[in-house]
C-alpha cells in the first residue's frame, strides 16, 4: 500500500514537507508549552461558549444563518491563504520538472498537492472549531461534530478554486502578483470582518435589525441556499450533498488541470523573462549609513504581503479614529493611549522582522570595513523609522483632540518601540522571506513575548491616563 509512487506514499512525502516549512517545526524548541497553553484556553472558552449555547437555544432558521455566514468567512479566508500555498508548491519548490521526468503518474502528484493544501489550509480552523464542537458533544449535543467534515470540505473546495485561479493568473501576470492577489483577498475580507463586527457602533439598531434579518432563511422553506449551513449543524443529507459538492469540485479542477500539469504548461506558465535593468538598478549612498538604512527599507518594501500585513496590525486605528472624531460615546478618548502603545509594539516588531528574515546576504555586509554594531543600528532605525512614519498621524490627531494626552503616549511609544526593536532583532517572528524557494525563519516564542511586550506597556500607559482604570470590571 505505501510502495514508492503509491498514492499514500506521496500523500505522506507531501504532508512531510509541508511539516518542515511549518512554524511549529521551525519553532519546535520554544512552541510546545505555548501551544499547549493556548489551546487549553482555546478549549476552556468553548466549554463556556458551549453552555451557554446550550442554556440559550436558537431558532433552526438563526442557527443555519451563523452557520453559513461562519462557512463563508472561512471559504474566502481558506481560498486567499490556499492561492499562497498552491504558488509554492507548484512553482517555488523547483521539482516540477524533475516529478515530470519521473515514472510518477502526473495526475497523482497533482492530486496529493491539491489534497495537501486543502489539509493544510483547512487545519488551523478545524483546531479552533473543533474546540467549540468537542464542548458541545460534551454536553450530548453530538451534531456539532459534523463541524469538523465540513471544515475539512470546505477546505478541499478552496483548495479546488485556488489551484484554477493560480494557474490562471499565473499564466497571465507571473507568480508574484498572483500572491499579491491571494494577500489583497485575505486583506479584503479581514477588513470586512472587522467593520461588520463594529457595525452596531455607526449603524442604527433598526437598519441594522433589518439588514440580519433580510439574510435569515425561511423556517418552512430552508432551500439551496442554506444546504451548506445545515449540513454544518449535522443534518445527515445536507451534510452528505455539502461533502459530495466539494468532492465533485475537486475532481472536476484536478481533470481539468491534470492533462495541463501532465504536459509541463503550469511549471512553465512560471517562468517569466528577466524585468527592465534600469528600472531594477538603484543608486548607491555615498556614505555607508545611509547606504545600510535604504538596503533595509528597499527589503521590508519589497517583501510580500507587506501592504495587507500592516494593514492588518492597524486596524486599532478604527477605533481609535472613531473616538477621536467622537462616533464612540460610550467609550473614553484616555483608550487610545493603550491601543496606540499596543500598534507601535506590533508594528516595530514585524519591521524589524521583515528586514533580519529578508536579508539574504549578511555576510557580504558584515565584511564591509565598519563597526560590528554598524548593520545593526542601520536595521534597527529603519525599522524605527518606519514605524514612526506609520503612528506620525494618529499622534498627529491625539495632539489636536486630547493634547494633555500626548506626553504619556509619547513615552510610551518610545519604550514600547524600543523593547520590540530589540526583541525583534533577536528573536524575529515567523515570516515568509520574499524570495520564492527560501525557507522561513523566525520563532514563534518571538511572538508571544512580542505581543506580551506590547501589552504590557500599553497596561502601562493606560494606568497613567486613565482616573480609574479598573472601573470597568464593576460595573452592572
Amino acid at each position: 500500500m505505501f510502495a514508492p509512487a503509491s498514492f499514500p506514499w506521496l500523500f505522506l512525502h507531501e504532508l512531510r514537507v509541508l511539516w518542515r516549512g511549518s512554524i511549529l517545526l521551525r519553532t519546535r524548541r520554544y512552541v510546545l508549552i505555548p501551544v499547549l497553553i493556548v489551546g487549553f484556553l482555546f478549549q476552556a472558552i468553548a466549554l463556556i461558549l458551549a453552555s451557554q449555547i446550550i442554556r440559550h437555544p436558537l431558532p433552526l432558521s438563526e442557527m443555519v444563518l451563523i452557520a453559513n455566514l461562519n462557512l463563508f468567512f472561512f471559504f474566502v479566508l481558506m481560498l486567499s491563504r490556499a492561492m499562497t500555498a498552491a504558488i509554492d508548491t507548484l512553482y517555488s519548490r523547483g521539482d516540477a520538472d524533475f516529478l515530470l521526468a519521473s515514472p510518477i503518474r502526473p495526475g497523482r502528484v497533482l492530486a496529493v498537492r491539491m489534497i495537501g493544501v486543502a489539509a493544510s489550509v483547512s487545519a488551523p480552523w478545524m483546531l479552533l472549531g473543533g474546540a467549540l464542537a468537542n464542548a458541545l458533544a460534551i454536553f450530548r449535543q453530538f451534531w456539532a461534530l459534523a463541524i469538523y467534515p465540513m471544515l475539512l470540505a470546505e477546505g478541499l473546495a478552496a483548495a479546488s478554486v485556488a489551484f484554477a485561479l493560480v494557474v490562471v493568473l499565473v499564466g497571465w501576470v507571473g507568480p508574484r502578483i498572483a500572491r499579491r492577489a491571494g494577500h489583497t483577498l485575505a486583506l479584503v475580507m479581514g477588513v470586512f470582518i472587522f467593520a461588520l463586527g463594529q457595525a452596531p457602533r455607526y449603524l442604527p439598531a433598526q437598519q441594522l435589525a433589518r439588514f440580519w434579518k433580510s439574510l435569515l432563511p425561511s423556517e418552512q422553506g430552508l432551500g439551496v441556499t442554506s444546504l451548506f449551513g445545515r449540513g454544518m449543524l449535522g443534518q445527515p443529507w445536507p451534510l452528505a450533498a455539502s461533502l459530495s459538492c466539494a468532492v465533485l469540485l475537486f475532481l472536476a479542477v484536478w481533470l481539468v488541470l491534470g492533462e495541463r500539469f501532465a504536459s509541463g504548461a503550469i511549471s512553465a506558465a512560471a517562468y517569466r523573462p528577466a524585468g527592465d535593468a534600469q528600472a531594477q538598478g538603484g543608486a548607491f549612498r555615498a556614505t555607508p549609513f545611509p547606504a545600510v538604512f535604504m538596503k533595509n527599507l528597499r527589503l521590508l518594501a519589497r517583501f510580500p504581503g507587506v501592504v495587507s500585513q500592516t494593514v492588518y496590525r492597524s486596524l486599532t486605528l478604527v477605533p481609535v479614529v472613531m473616538i477621536l472624531a467622537g462616533r464612540i460615546h460610550n467609550g473614553t478618548v484616555q483608550a487610545v493611549v493603550p491601543l496606540l502603545v499596543f500598534l507601535t509594539g506590533q508594528l516595530a516588531l514585524f519591521f524589524i522582522s521583515v528586514m533580519v528574515g529578508s536579508d539574504e546576504s549578511p555576510e557580504l555586509a558584515a565584511s564591509a570595513p565598519v563597526a560590528a554594531g554598524f548593520l545593526r543600528r542601520g536595521a534597527l532605525y529603519a525599522a524605527g523609522y518606519s514605524t514612526l512614519m506609520l503612528m506620525a498621524p494618529p499622534l498627529l490627531g491625539v495632539l489636536l483632540r486630547a493634547g494633555a494626552l500626548l506626553p504619556v503616549l509619547a513615552a510610551g511609544m518610545a519604550c514600547v518601540l524600543v523593547s520590540n526593536l530589540a526583541l525583534g532583532f533577536k528573536m524575529p517572528i515567523p515570516l515568509i522571506k520574499a524570495e520564492f524557494g527560501k525557507a522561513g525563519n523566525g520563532t514563534l516564542m518571538g511572538l508571544v513575548l512580542g505581543v506580551g511586550v506590547s501589552s504590557a506597556w500599553s497596561l502601562a500607559a493606560w494606568l497613567l491616563v486613565a482616573p480609574h482604570p479598573f472601573a470597568w470590571l464593576f460595573v452592572k
